[in-house]
């Protein structure tokens, strides 16, 4: 689906940014970049001192990624339990990759959010970036669900 990029969180030391959204019939991928200064050290990286105080001190050190949907449901990011369809909205990685100081990740969110506004809410205390919110009109994401192509019928019985 057309978006600009979504400026998320912003730091001396770091930004997140949603970098496109790709919509199916049944959920949504959201791409996310995250960026780290150079002269900072970058993830896996030993990082200074203050930064390992405030690692130890706070299980929030990593980055929490989250929706907020309309309906006041809040989806935070994690695994779904077991194989079975989930009983309600998971928000889950999808893979990544990238370098110390530059990651891009996808996240599935499942099921497609109800109509109104759609929040994501970022934060990564490590580096100094407090929960920060972007938002979208959920519609974006249901018209082009709508477009979507099924490739394969559905399985009958």
């Amino acid at each position: 689906m057309p978006i600009d990029t979504l400026p998320f969180g912003r730091s001396d030391q770091a930004a997140i940014a949603i970098t496109g959204i790709w919509a199916y019939t049944t959920g949504f991928e959201i791409f996310i970049a995250r960026c780290i200064r150079p002269d900072i050290p970058g993830v896996g990286q030993d990082p200074t001192p203050e930064m390992m105080r405030r690692r130890h001190a706070d299980p929030l050190s990593a980055p929490v990624f989250s929706l907020l949907l309309s309906d006041g449901t809040r989806v935070v990011s994690g695994t779904a339990q077991g194989e079975s369809e989930p009983t309600e909205p998971i928000l889950r990685p999808r893979g990544g990759g990238g370098t110390t100081h530059s990651q891009f990740f996808r996240w599935w969110a499942w099921p497609l959010p109800p109509k109104g506004p759609l929040e994501f809410v970022c934060q990564w205390p490590m580096y100094g970036i407090a929960e920060t919110r972007a938002g979208i009109d959920a519609q974006l994401i249901l018209d082009a669900a709508q477009r979507s192509v099924r490739l394969w019928p559905e399985d009958e019985g």
